[in-house]
């Protein structure tokens, strides 16, 4: 027994001199701690880590808390309990010992730290006290609602915390009388926490104090006597930013003292807790174990656009069925009810229709007593987002899930629901899955998944820094688990021709991954393209003003603002969305600066295209095929069906992976070969291409790993131009026509955005994994957290009593100045006038 109101068990470490301290915090159990409330935010107050410090300390031989560091908030919410854990290492050579405070919610695997500190055996001389009540020259302060005015700063202190009872100021130095509630206990304490807390409440009465701030940095503590329950304190300045502390009992005589206390503003983002708040879920989906299954009867119904009938074929017998009405008349004539029948939500434009379908053929097969031990499936295709990338290209069906959930609800172990992607469909994988006995599954790349409901902070997200703007960066190079969201300072005043620009969306390159991973030459930053909203214009801007939709070049992307030469920026245009928009500026650039401008591509001439189904492959494709080119590409073999959607036939189309595309397009060619050549490849597929230049032509290079000396290219491959080059060499002027010229052709339909896949940039590591394997088509783009920007916010059922809450929560918390309540009763609804 540890003998602690806030601890129940004492350890000793296992092979050593240390000693872990273990407790349990609630609301329940500790009622008191509820009164410690700041910025709307229960939290255990910085004096109970002193408390909990000392009493280790006391058990390990070391009295004196030497130091204490606070590095996060340890937050208490009503229905849910913390363990604790304070846990205190071996001596030094000079008898110090390190101690460490952690917690975890009970029921969760993750450890916070929360406390870091040294422990000392040697406690410091015996302060002389504080006899002398109230000190000589002392002017008394009223402190007639002083617990009013910190509430309205935000701290929202209850009876157990409210222990100021008076207050003299002598030049620096604040003293205080404090004492504890008759209901509170001192006895069991060293120092109780809420007397403790109290008499730092004085300091707010020192001329300058704005603002809450808490204890960051405890020195020198030591407790020279326990279990007061009133206080005598002055508070004096230390060294630096820092403040002494005497603490005396109600005759004078010393209780405690602090060398030095170092407080620290507190915003209400940081007092969130470590997972951003317990009592916020979200759907996550999750790989799951799925049975092998081996024969059976399975039925597939209605038309087949997913290819349900041929993927199951290979696992037991599979018919196909008009309707379920001819299903019904099959199982009376055979007596055999099929395991699993599967539909494919039929397709239209319209979500009503295809939710009315699914209703219809629920509502059919509940009712039909002869399916009652079979189950139903249907299936889908990219109607849901399962795992970040997905780009859920059929939101027409995504009502269909919302309605399937309720009927699932209401009829358990009757309806499964399965998303399929691209792929085909797998008959051991969709046969597994729904043998699982989960009622909502998605099938991705082969594997299960099914939805689970789990907390918001609890999944692998980069944390954002509370305050200040932040941008991706990495702590180290040389792998991509470096990276982090890191502080990236912007200028407070724009330069003549600048623009601040909230960023939406950030296109990623693979350059993006080779600075990750310290491979890039020089110090470059990560990000370079993306689109957002103007948020201020510098001096001279013409054309662009605060609240304009733009997507352009800008240092540091991958972040929530950044700041661009207006001419590396263009207007988005109309109906696009901002992470279409980030996917355009370096491959639609760099491919009709290279193209266009630097090989002069004309009409009736031919391009071989290296890495076709890449960003810049698939916007050279498009482009040259509108200048009226003759275009080969290369791709890996899994990526030739993007080729072909490009327009290209298998007589134009290679494999990236040998150099066998050069003997292909010289039969395709007639021995012509091509008259340009838009490399990314290196090595013999270098050469392989220059020997497909026999008449010579124009050769760019846009790689970086080998770049050739143009005049020995030309020596030995005469008439071929050699030209490595990189769209910066365009300079702003020629960058802010290319956009021009660019965004003229998507709107009159000579080129469409590429296949974008998104991740949200608290994934980066996920997103740049996937791109460092090329798996992806197309463009990766991150897109940053979400945040309400100029616009309008309408909240349906906005004059009840949750959509008040968060009609508030969007005014207070995010800045939120334009809101329409929508509800039934409008301005007559109950509390509308004091919304």
């Amino acid at each position: 027994d540890a003998g602690h109101p806030l601890l129940a068990a004492t350890l000793p470490l296992a092979g050593g001199d240390g000693v872990v301290l273990t407790g349990r915090l609630s609301l329940a159990a500790q009622p008191w701690l509820a009164d410690h409330a700041v910025l709307g935010t229960v939290l255990v107050p910085g004096t109970a880590f002193v408390e909990l410090a000392v009493r280790a300390g006391d058990q390990a031989g070391c009295p004196a808390l030497e130091e204490l560091t606070l590095s996060a908030p340890l937050v208490l919410r009503e229905q849910d309990a913390v363990a604790i854990q304070v846990a205190v290492g071996g001596p030094d050579d000079e008898g110090r010992r390190e101690l460490t405070i952690h917690s975890r919610p009970e029921g969760r695997d993750e450890w916070t730290a929360h406390a870091a500190g040294v422990l000392a055996p040697a406690a410091a001389a015996e302060p002389a006290g504080l006899a002398e009540w109230p000190p000589a020259g002392a002017e008394p302060v009223d402190v007639t609602g002083f617990y009013d005015t910190l509430a309205a700063s935000g701290f929202g202190y209850g009876p157990a915390f409210r222990g100021l009872r008076a207050a003299w100021r002598a030049g620096e130095e604040v003293y205080a009388e404090v004492a504890l509630p008759e209901q509170q206990q001192a006895g069991a304490f060293g120092l109780h926490p809420a007397l403790l807390d109290a008499a730092l409440h004085a300091l707010g009465l020192r001329d300058g104090e704005t603002g809450p701030r808490l204890p960051f940095a405890w020195t020198g503590v030591t407790l020279h006597a326990a279990g007061a329950a009133a206080l005598r304190v002055r508070l004096r300045p230390g060294i630096g930013d820092a403040v002494a502390v005497d603490v005396a009992d109600a005759t004078g005589a010393p209780v405690a003292s602090v060398a030095g206390l170092v407080l620290r503003p507190v915003s209400a983002e940081q007092l969130r807790g470590p997972d951003g708040g317990d009592s916020l879920f979200h759907v996550e989906w999750t790989p799951i174990p799925v049975p092998e299954t081996t024969g059976g009867r399975y039925a597939v119904i209605g038309p087949d656009p997913l290819g349900l009938v041929a993927g199951l074929g290979s696992a037991g017998t599979v018919e196909s069925y008009v309707d379920l009405a001819d299903l019904g008349r099959s199982t009376e004539d055979t007596g055999e009810e099929p395991q699993f029948v599967f539909s494919a939500i039929r397709h239209s434009p319209q979500p009503k229709d295809r939710a009315g379908f699914a209703l219809d053929l629920v509502r059919a097969w509940l009712a039909d007593d002869r399916f009652s031990t079979a189950r139903l499936v249907l299936v889908t295709r990219g109607a849901v987002g399962a795992v970040d990338g997905d780009r859920v290209p059929d939101l027409t069906a995504a009502p269909v899930w919302g309605l399937l959930r309720s009927a699932q609800f209401e009829n358990p172990g009757r309806l499964v629901l399965v998303d399929l992607d691209d792929e085909d469909p797998r008959s051991a994988a969709l046969l597994g899955a729904v043998a699982s006995g989960e009622p909502q599954l998605a099938l991705r790349d082969g594997r299960a998944l099914a939805a689970r409901l789990v907390r918001a902070g609890s999944s692998e997200l980069l944390r954002v820094p509370a305050e200040g703007n932040w941008r991706l960066d990495t702590t180290g190079p040389g792998t991509l688990e470096n990276l982090a969201l890191l502080p990236n300072p912007l200028p407070e005043t724009l330069e003549p021709g600048h623009v601040r620009v909230a960023i939406r969306a950030a296109g990623m390159n693979f350059r993006d991954v080779l600075i990750g991973l310290g491979m890039y030459p020089g110090e470059p930053i990560m990000g370079i393209e993306g689109a957002g909203v103007v948020l201020e214009c510098g001096e001279g801007v013409t054309g662009l003003k605060p609240g304009d939709k733009v997507l352009g070049f800008f240092p540091g992307s991958f972040g929530p603002r950044s700041v661009a030469d207006q001419r590396m920026l263009a207007k988005m245009p109309e109906g696009w969305s901002f992470s279409e928009a980030a996917s355009v500026p370096i491959v639609f650039l760099t491919a009709y600066y290279g193209l266009v401008d630097l090989a002069g591509l004309r009409a009736g001439e031919s391009v071989l295209i290296h890495a076709g189904a890449g960003g810049v492959g698939m916007a050279a494709i498009q482009l040259a095929r509108h200048l009226g080119a003759e275009v080969y590409a290369t791709a890996s073999p899994g990526k030739w069906d993007v080729l072909r959607a490009s327009g290209l036939d298998d007589a134009h189309l290679a494999s990236s992976r040998t150099t066998g595309f050069a003997e292909l397009f010289r039969e395709a060619s007639g021995g012509r070969g091509v008259d340009v050549v838009l490399n990314a490849l290196t090595q013999e597929f270098v050469d392989a291409s220059f020997a497909l230049m026999p008449r010579g032509g124009r050769f760019l290079e846009m790689g970086k790993a080998d770049v050739r000396d143009a005049g020995d290219v030309a020596a030995a491959h005469p008439g071929v131009a050699y030209q490595a080059f990189d769209l910066v060499e365009a300079g702003p002027d020629r960058i802010r026509e290319l956009f021009t010229e660019v965004i003229a052709l998507f709107e009159a339909g000579a080129l469409t955005p590429l296949p974008v896949r998104t991740w949200d940039v608290r994934r980066a590591p996920e997103a740049f994994r996937f791109v460092s394997q090329a798996k992806h088509v197309g463009k990766v783009v991150l897109t940053m957290p979400s945040c309400f920007g100029p616009g309008t916010v309408l909240i349906t059922g906005g004059t009840g009593a949750l959509g008040g809450l968060l009609a508030r929560r969007l005014v207070t918390g995010h800045g939120v100045r334009d809101l329409v309540l929508l509800s039934r009763r409008g301005p007559d609804a109950p509390g509308a006038a004091e919304l």
